[in-house]
Order: C-alpha cells, then sequence, then structure tokens
C-alpha cells in the first residue's frame, strides 16, 4: 500500500518530550511520527498511559505510525559496532513484547534491521528468518519494513531487494534511508527496476561525499549527519527515480545530529517544513 505522506522520523525529535515531538511534526506539516520501543517503555514508565499518548497525538492530527527498530527477528541479534558503545538495552524487546507495543499504539509499519556481523548467517537463514518475521507481522495487520545498513551484512539495497524479493510476502518491503544508500553502494538504476509500493519509507538526510577523516562509519550515521542540501549526497536524483515509481512512501529527514538535538521545538519544525518543501517531497 502506497502511502506519500510526511513522516517526522524518531532520529530528528530524539532529544525531546513526546508533546514536543508532536508539535515539531505539526509545524513540519508532517501527518505521522515514528517512535522507538525504548521511548515507549520510558513514557508509560513516568505516569503518561497509552491513551494518553494516542489522545495527545490525535489533539495534534498526527498518527503514531511506525514503530522503529526492530532487531531480535535472529537469535544472534545483538548489535556490535566497533568503537560504539551501542546502547543495546534500547533495542532489546523480545518479539511478543514488540507487538504487544505495535498493537496498543495501533502502528501499521515497523522497521527491522539486523545487527549480525557479515557471514554469520547465510542468505538463505536471513531470507527465512525474514519471512517468519513478515508471517507474524501479518498477524497484526502490520508491514514489516527491511532497513539496510552498511555496517552489517544487509547493508545494501541490492541485497535488501533480495530478502524481500525471495520472501515474497505482501507485506514486506524496504526502509530507504538516504545515509545508508550512499555510504554503501548506491545504484539508482536497480532502484528504479524496484515496485515503489515496495519502498515503505524515505529518510533524508546528507554528509560529505567522502567519510572525514578520522570519523568512523559508525559515529557518523549515529551522530554526525547533515540536513538534505548541506552536504555532497545527490539526494535529489535518487528522489527523481522514487517519483517515477511512485515510491515516495512515508518521507521525512532522519538526522542523527547533536546540532538537530539542540534546536528550538519551532525552529526545528520550520526548518524540516522548508526542506521538504525544497525537495518537493
Amino acid at each position: 500500500m502506497n502511502q506519500h505522506r510526511r513522516v517526522m522520523w524518531n532520529a530528528t525529535v530524539k532529544a525531546k518530550p513526546f508533546r514536543k515531538q508532536l508539535e515539531a511534526a505539526q509545524i513540519a506539516g508532517c501527518s505521522a511520527l515514528s517512535v522507538t520501543p525504548s521511548d515507549y517503555v520510558r513514557w508509560l514508565g513516568s505516569g503518561v498511559s497509552t491513551h494518553d499518548l494516542k489522545s495527545m497525538a490525535a489533539d495534534h492530527d498526527i498518527e503514531i505510525s511506525h514503530l522503529d527498530p526492530f532487531v531480535r527477528w535472529v537469535d544472534d541479534w545483538k548489535p556490535s559496532v566497533r568503537g560504539v558503545d551501542f546502547p543495546t538495552d534500547d533495542v532489546a524487546f523480545d518479539t511478543d513484547d514488540f507487538f504487544r507495543m505495535a498493537d496498543a499504539l495501533g502502528t501499521g509499519t515497523f522497521t527491522a534491521w539486523g545487527g549480525f556481523p557479515d557471514g554469520r548467517y547465510s542468505k538463505q537463514q536471513i531470507v527465512d528468518a525474514f519471512g517468519h518475521l513478515c508471517d507474524r507481522a501479518a498477524r497484526h495487520g502490520m508491514q514489516c519494513g527491511l532497513e539496510f545498513i552498511p555496517l552489517w551484512e544487509v547493508g545494501t539495497l541490492e541485497y535488501a531487494w533480495e530478502v524481500v524479493s525471495l520472501v515474497g510476502a505482501r507485506n514486506g518491503g524496504i526502509v530507504l534511508d538516504m545515509w545508508h544508500y550512499f555510504r554503501g553502494t548506491p545504484n539508482n538504476a536497480l532502484l528504479a527496476s524496484i515496485p515503489g509500493s515496495k519502498i515503505f519509507a524515505v529518510q533524508l538526510c546528507d554528509a560529505p561525499q567522502c567519510l572525514p577523516k578520522g570519523m568512523t562509519l559508525a559515529q557518523e550515521g549515529l551522530g554526525r549527519r547533515l540536513l538534505p542540501g548541506s552536504g555532497d549526497f545527490p539526494i535529489g536524483d535518487v528522489l527523481d527515480v522514487l517519483r517515477k515509481t511512485q515510491g515516495l512512501n512515508n518521507v521525512g529527514l532522519e538526522i542523527f545530529s547533536d546540532e538537530i538535538d539542540s534546536m528550538e521545538t519551532d525552529k526545528l519544525g520550520t526548518v524540516v517544513k522548508e526542506l521538504l518543501d525544497r525537495f518537493s517531497v
């Protein structure tokens, strides 16, 4: 199901309380917001109920659309990144807990990625595991977006599309993050061949053409991303491809950045709106 709408992705507003996230999304002209399982549990622990969260979202005319991410779809799930103290506890939720949260929030889509290293599983094992996950998601009426990340085995669009194609699930598709795409193996010809209905989400960001000296991939990806148009990624070319395939679904900014974290809510919402307007998404 194509969903051409603007989403405020969690990374861009992660430093703000839930109500401020909604305000930023509303200012940006977004109709949807993604949340993380760890944030949801933290909000519940602070005394805010699921009903409260959904009521606040409705008051801002924002849908809590995506639960992001889920990583425990393989046994050896714990992400390991050299030189980075990865917050494993934030993604440690098992399948039952994750889908209970999704059902409670009423999210229609979730993102899955794998933090397992290269060679840990065969491609067939990955296909089988993702297929089982899509089956489980279907029982909850959810779409499952596979996100490729160049730090790990499922690291390119080509790999992710092969997995999604071999599984063949109606509710299985791809999450296209621009940083992952360009820091992996960008392939616009391949992207043009993928049905737009299989691109479940598009996340915009930017970076220099080459990884800055002394910086690792993980450091840049988790904290040094740039606003779209501030770096060297040919984002417009990719968006043109996606327009032709009708793959501009659930589009928004995914910016892991200390600078973005420090922005006031009004300014952040305005910046996001201006950029989404500028790129005509």
